[in-house]
């Protein structure tokens, strides 16, 4: 059988189809690959956006709680100097020698008394006890105002913490989910490429096992027509002989009649004149046969026969068996045909 042929365009076929497919393949989980990393980047870029937007508007509602925590410290400032202020000209007034208070000491008789002086002491007293409590109060408005804005820098700072944390950790979990889809894919890939070489591999054996096929009945078909062309051959040497045969056996033939027309018994064991009885007694079918024997008149069958040894003219041995004759007489006689004559049976 013939060898299989490599170069055939079919192996070309299937290995282009393999390669189309493995770039489709290729193309396909690429595009996947590609769109799914951009989907999950775009997610954690979503995340870090909402992140730093959480701060931003965590860091404003500080700013903004601050602002109002000076506003009310700056709003304290101002009542402490109104009450301070206050304080000082309710004191003037009270010690104003032109004053309500000055004329009603005076209408009394107390004007330049020893009450009188008292009573601009309690007046000062009075008037450094209100701006003491007002100092106090401001002071301790001030550092309730201070540690509120300590508090909400630290509980800034916190949430501040915990929006990094959750938003890291949103990351965290999004990177860790792309990475496995990614991988997942690249495997997909790796499986589908895998499948696809085993297919065409399938294909390719199948090539190899039609072509093998077509070999073998390429083959037969040889083997089928040199057999034909032998027996055709054959048939026409059988014709060749037959015809040489014929050729021989009519050669044969009319060397044959040739030898007849010059022998009047031609036979195998005899060639030579007819018996004398022939012409008076006619012959049997053979044409060379009396059909009776002078001096003893016609034969006739017995029903008998008799076996005897022989030889033909070209000197091969023969055992023949001959029918015996009877005469009207009662004697038996065998013809014997190397002799051309009946011999009588004793």
């Amino acid at each position: 059988m013939a060898a299989i042929n490599y170069d055939d365009e079919r192996f070309a076929e299937v290995e282009a189809d393999k390669q189309q497919a493995l770039t489709e393949n290729e193309q396909l989980y690429n595009g996947m690959i590609n769109q799914s990393d951009k989907y999950f980047q775009q997610q954690i870029d979503a995340s870090k956006e909402w992140g730093e937007k959480q701060q931003q508007l965590q860091q404003e509602q500080t700013d903004f709680a601050i602002e109002q925590i000076g506003q009310q410290k700056a709003q304290a400032e101002k009542d402490y100097k109104r009450e301070q202020s206050g304080a000082y000209v309710d004191l003037q007034k009270q010690t104003n020698q032109y004053g309500a208070e000055a004329e009603q000491m005076a209408a009394s008789g107390l004007a330049n008394t020893g009450f009188s002086e008292t009573s601009k002491v309690g007046m000062q007293n009075a008037y450094q006890n209100r701006v003491a409590m007002a100092r106090e109060s401001y002071n301790q408005a001030v550092l309730n105002f201070n540690n509120a804005i300590t508090e909400a820098r630290l509980q800034n700072s916190s949430a501040l913490a915990e929006i990094a944390y959750n938003t890291l950790q949103q990351q965290l979990q999004l990177a860790l989910e792309g990475f496995q889809y990614h991988n997942s894919l690249v495997l997909d890939q790796a499986n589908r490429k895998q499948d696809i070489e085993n297919t065409y591999y399938g294909r390719y054996q199948d090539v190899v096992n039609q072509i093998n096929q077509e070999n073998a009945l390429a083959e037969e078909k040889r083997q089928y027509n040199e057999s034909i062309a032998l027996q055709k051959a054959q048939l026409a040497e059988e014709q060749r002989q037959y015809n040489a045969s014929l050729t021989l056996q009519k050669q044969q033939a009319e060397q044959q009649q040739a030898i007849i027309k010059q022998y009047a018994v031609n036979t195998a064991y005899y060639q030579g004149e007819l018996n004398g009885d022939a012409e008076k007694y006619g012959t049997f079918s053979n044409g060379y046969q009396p059909k009776g024997i002078s001096g003893y008149g016609k034969v006739s069958k017995t029903g008998d026969t008799i076996t005897f040894k022989t030889q033909t003219l070209s000197g091969q041995k023969q055992t023949v068996t001959q029918n015996i004759w009877k005469t009207p007489d009662g004697t038996k006689w065998y013809w014997d045909g190397t002799k051309n004559q009946y011999i009588r049976i004793k």
